[in-house]
């Protein structure tokens, strides 16, 4: 009974949304994929909003769900279960009246079950549609790589007519989506026409030079890795496509901040320095993260605490062997945790990281009761698990032991997420 409300509030709820966006002509940027898709959104937005101020809006937070997209659309930043529900619904039909949409809109897509991309897309049709890349994420309701591939590639079909697809080059998941008639096709990577070079990681930053519409700029990130060059590669390939000149994207590029809980250094007591990356996770951005902490220069013990990752469906025991082993090859010290932390051990083993180099727990609260003996003055610490019964932000706050900076600087410190 539960389930049929809800669906029929969503039904709703996206018929008003659609008929908002009907009525004010938006301009909309769609960004979906299996990582990065909210460090890509808020990349996004930046660059665009540093030109064009209140024109540009976005969905707040993670309301990029069935239910979150359409009241983001109505106006709200964020939402609630139960009661709470209720006074959103009204406060969203107040907004389908009042709400003045911006002339530009940057979406978020989330999916993690069949069916629900075309639900978004009956809301928002793109102008612009960026896919951060394509991996075996989801997989307990998507089933398979082909399955999740289905579901994204959607968002490229739904174009507009004369719309611009925005493709991850390096990921051949994502690059050979076809397009639709008269679609225009922009790549981004390090095999894309928006490129990089000379790319140098530290704990601080990185530096690169970007290419875009044939000039090489040098660009000083405070984002870390690889992969957050994706992120801004992404989003100077969309402003390109608005007429930004090239050097105020690299200014805009520039100011773009850590999200919480997304490759966040921060400083933790005894002098121990933690990459905080407990957001999420899944196979693809966990090697990210950790082929990052390889890179990064450091005179002290490189340590990674991994947790479970979660929805991987047949690909689960895979998806941890690979993480191990890559952590195998690159830490110093492991601490995997979760109900599959054998397997993350056994990845790790199997290249090398001797048995006392490896500890497994089952449960996030048993490793925050060890930590003080695992960890050691001036570490180097990569946290990163899924959300869903991990919680490592949790760790990172044990870490920090300090209340007043972790409610800024950690994912999930309000109270909807303490009461869960």
């Amino acid at each position: 009974m539960r389930k049929n409300l809800l669906k029929i509030i969503q039904w709703g709820l996206r018929v008003l949304a659609r008929s908002k966006i009907r009525r004010s002509k938006p301009k909309i940027v769609a960004i979906s994929g299996s990582y990065g898709k909210t460090s890509t959104k808020e990349a996004i937005f930046y660059v665009l909003s540093k030109k064009f101020g209140s024109d540009v809006g976005k969905n707040w937070g993670n309301m990029n769900s069935a239910l979150g997209l359409p009241l983001a659309i109505l106006g709200l930043r964020s939402y609630s279960f139960g009661a709470g529900l209720l006074w959103d619904i009204l406060r969203a039909k107040w907004g389908y009246f009042f709400y003045n949409l911006p002339k530009i809109l940057v979406l978020e897509l989330g999916i993690d079950k069949p069916g629900e991309m075309a639900e978004l897309l009956s809301v928002v049709k793109p102008d612009i549609a960026v896919i951060t890349g394509i991996s075996e994420t989801h997989l307990l309701e998507l089933k398979s790589l082909s399955g999740v591939k289905k579901e994204k590639k959607m968002l490229i079909e739904s174009l507009k007519k004369g719309g611009v697809a925005v493709l991850n080059a390096d990921d051949e998941n994502s690059a050979d989506i076809p397009l639709p008639t008269g679609a225009k096709k922009v790549t981004f990577g390090k095999k894309g026409e928006v490129s990089y070079r000379d790319l140098e990681i530290s704990i601080s930053g990185s530096r690169f030079q970007l290419e875009i519409s044939g000039k090489f700029l040098a660009v000083k990130s405070k984002l870390i890795g690889q992969h957050s060059i994706k992120i801004f590669l992404a989003a100077a390939s969309v402003a390109r496509e608005f007429s930004i000149d090239p050097d105020e994207i690299v200014q805009a590029l520039e100011e773009i901040r850590p999200q919480p809980g997304r490759m966040n250094p921060v400083k933790a007591k005894n002098e121990i320095l933690v990459i905080d990356d407990s957001y999420n996770s899944n196979p693809y951005s966990a090697i990210e993260a950790l082929e990052t902490l390889s890179a990064i220069k450091w005179n002290g013990r490189k340590v990674a605490i991994l947790g479970n990752m979660n929805e991987l469906g047949s690909y689960t025991q895979e998806g941890h062997l690979q993480v191990g082993e890559v952590a195998g090859k690159v830490v110093d010290f492991l601490v995997a945790v979760g109900d599959n932390a054998e397997y993350l051990a056994r990845g790790a083993g199997k290249l090398g990281l001797s048995k006392d180099k490896v500890i497994t727990f089952k449960t996030t609260d048993e490793v925050i009761a060890q930590l003080d003996k695992l960890l050691s003055a001036g570490d180097l610490v990569l946290v990163k698990a899924s959300q869903n019964k991990m919680r490592f932000e949790n760790i990172v706050k044990y870490l920090l032991d300090n209340s007043a900076l972790a409610e800024k600087l950690l994912v999930r410190q309000d109270k909807k997420w303490e009461k869960k």
